[in-house]
């Protein structure tokens, strides 16, 4: 028997051989024949090349060799009892570490209620979080820094799963004083051809689409004023900076409280779909798993 023949099943058949001190006591514990324990002590014993079990009488009685090795088998197979353990529990996501990404509008006010169910159904799964916007989110993905993460911005990079978990809509808004305050009617791109707008940095999810859209209505937006978080870009626009494009999740506080008014378009598709992004190469954790299924679950925002 070579190094790699040895089979844990040897060691099985040892211990309880040394625990019932009897071949066929072992035998019927392990509801195997006696030849084959028999068989099994002799192979292990030749694998060691020394004697491990004595019999005298119909007792066995260890070897000093045997007593060494029986002290080594009961630490090894209590540690693989508990991988075997450990493993179920992690294949049950009842242990496990999360790392999770998300861009800046879910991190601000979709992420919460989604970590919260989760931490109920798996409180044992270590939850670390990432907010940043959607191309260094995808960035850390594609790196292996995070498990599995989620965004609003649109991404093509063919090494990333990508799947559509929930939608949401960007709004127009302005001040309340602002010329197109009361519009009722639905206004068109070019009217707003030489206004301010208050915007996300470059690499914005949020950016981007109002960008793409705007361009495609043939205005270029005239960009007054950058800034990293949507509650920052709500802040400014009442504050009469510009106007925004961004999440109705940030706006709508402020538009049913009449510090923002948010006026219809008619010609800008503005609706975006949130994203979970997970590396294509990489076998996905019961963890990552479970999360998607909940997020995938989740009410869709109008």
């Amino acid at each position: 028997m070579t190094r790699s023949s040895l089979q844990i099943a040897h060691l099985i058949t040892f211990r309880s051989v040394a625990r019932e001190a009897s071949f066929t006591r072992a035998a019927l514990a392990l509801n195997v024949t006696q030849p084959a324990v028999t068989q099994q002590i002799r192979a292990l014993q030749r694998h060691f090349n020394v004697t491990l079990v004595d019999v005298v009488g119909r007792r066995v009685r260890l070897t000093e060799a045997g007593a060494f090795l029986l002290e080594r088998v009961d630490h090894f197979l209590d540690r693989l009892d508990a991988l075997e353990r450990e493993m179920r529990e992690y294949s049950e996501v009842e242990r496990g570490e999360l790392r999770l990404g998300a861009t800046m509008t879910i991190g601000s006010y979709g992420l919460a209620p989604l970590i919260a169910r989760f931490r109920a159904r798996y409180p044992n799964i270590g939850l670390s979080v990432t907010v940043e916007n959607t191309q260094r989110i995808a960035e850390r993905v594609v790196r292996g820094e995070l498990s599995l993460a989620l965004v609003e911005g649109p991404l093509s990079d063919p090494r990333l799963e990508i799947i559509p978990y929930q939608q949401d809509r960007l709004d127009l808004v302005v001040p309340p004083n602002h010329r197109l305050a009361q519009r009722r009617r639905p206004i068109r791109a070019v009217e707003l051809a030489g206004e301010t707008f208050i915007t996300r940095e470059e690499g914005s999810g949020t950016r981007e689409l109002f960008q793409l859209e705007f361009r495609k209505a043939g205005v270029e937006p005239r960009i007054g004023l950058s800034l990293p978080t949507g509650e920052g870009i709500v802040q400014a626009v009442e504050e009469g900076l510009g106007i925004a494009v961004i999440s109705t999740l940030f706006t709508r506080n402020a538009v049913r409280e009449g510090r923002l008014a948010a006026v219809p378009l008619a010609d800008v598709d503005l609706r975006r779909t949130f994203r979970l992004v997970m590396l294509k190469s990489v076998t996905p954790s019961p963890a990552s798993l479970a999360f998607a299924a909940l997020a995938q679950s989740s009410t869709t925002n109008g």
